[in-house]
């Protein structure tokens, strides 16, 4: 990757993602780049049917996504407009088989969002979850040097789980603006209309407020895994994902302590004093977790409505290119 390429991608993350930009200056320079790099591949990926409104245009990005993730099966770069993107992928993940199956599996989950979306259950929206975010807890595994991976993997989709049940539960009524709605209708929430969420009807957005609740339950116990496989990660990188991890959970803390009619008035964000309280107070309870030969290891149940991910059954060592390329970045074997 180039310094502009470097550049531009560590651009997208501070822009977009500020809290992973925050925890990321903890990270070596080489690591904050495949950081940024991932987070700016991910970006584009979501951007292509994020943006699109038109039902044409819904058509066109489907082709282009599809078009995407049949030349990562195969090794074939594709036509343009997503040659650059493929080369991303190919450049950033190459090395690590298990993150290309990961990406192809975001890549097929984003494609749902091309349709109005509206989750059935809780096992529906745990699948979504994991298409969409803890397919990156598999490749930033993999790019930050998580060992023994096998055991570190579980853990890692649950912190991507547990962020993304947040990321539903702060947007529900910006995902209601583009016709989605991800609180389960099995649920607190019920069945909910995106169109009476936008009008601001008082009973769905009440029932709304329910979901919102239940589902940062949820994400509570997915937290606590995530947490409990900090240990599997080199030194730099465990510190930065626990500040993370502690950013992120933190949203929806803020979201429960404003209450209901506050969380309708605007969107809830971390402060830059208290961003500043929850990283040190991450750095310090990094103390209280268990090393790994003293953990009692990943709770099976937590994945029972998944089917079977990347990596679940994979050994522990590393192919002789991963090896190469995480010596080249400076991560260690």
């Amino acid at each position: 990757m180039t310094l502009d390429q470097t550049g531009a991608s560590t651009d997208v993350l501070r822009r977009n993602g500020r809290s992973f930009h925050w925890a990321g200056q903890l990270l070596s320079g080489d690591q904050m780049a495949s950081a940024a790099s991932l987070y700016s591949l991910c970006r584009r990926i979501d951007d292509l049917a994020d943006e699109a409104v038109t039902p044409s245009q819904r058509v066109y990005a489907g082709e282009q996504l599809h078009a995407l993730n049949e030349a990562l099966a195969h090794g074939a770069p594709p036509a343009e407009p997503q040659k650059p993107v493929y080369e991303q992928a190919s450049d950033l993940l190459g090395g690590y088989p298990v993150a290309m199956e990961a990406l192809q599996e975001l890549i097929a989950t984003v494609q749902q969002d091309l349709n109005p979306v509206h989750m059935t259950d809780h096992a529906e929206l745990l699948q979504y979850c994991y298409g969409v975010a803890g397919t990156v807890g598999v490749m930033m595994s993999c790019l930050l040097g998580a060992e023994p991976r096998a055991r570190a993997l579980p853990h890692a989709i649950d912190l991507g789980i547990a962020m993304q049940m947040t990321n539903i539960a702060r947007d529900v009524l910006e995902d209601a603006e583009l016709g989605r709605v991800y609180l389960p209708a099995k649920g607190a929430a019920g069945h909910l209309h995106p169109g009476a969420l936008v009008r601001g009807d008082v009973s769905s957005r009440h029932n709304a407020w329910l979901g919102v609740r239940e589902l940062l339950s949820h994400a509570e116990t997915y937290y606590a895994s995530g947490w409990q496989g900090l240990w599997y990660l080199p030194a730099r990188p465990r510190i930065a994902i626990a500040v993370a991890a502690r950013l992120y959970r933190e949203i929806g803390r803020q979201i429960l302590r404003r209450g209901e009619a506050a969380y309708w008035q605007r969107r809830s964000m971390v402060g830059p004093l208290r961003k500043i309280q929850v990283s040190l107070a991450a750095v310090v309870r990094l103390a209280l977790i268990p090393s790994p030969d003293k953990a009692s290891g990943h709770d099976a149940l937590l994945h029972r409505d998944l089917s079977t991910y990347p990596g679940a059954n994979q050994r522990n060592k590393c192919t002789a290119a991963e090896r190469d390329q995480r010596a080249e970045r400076g991560y260690g074997s």
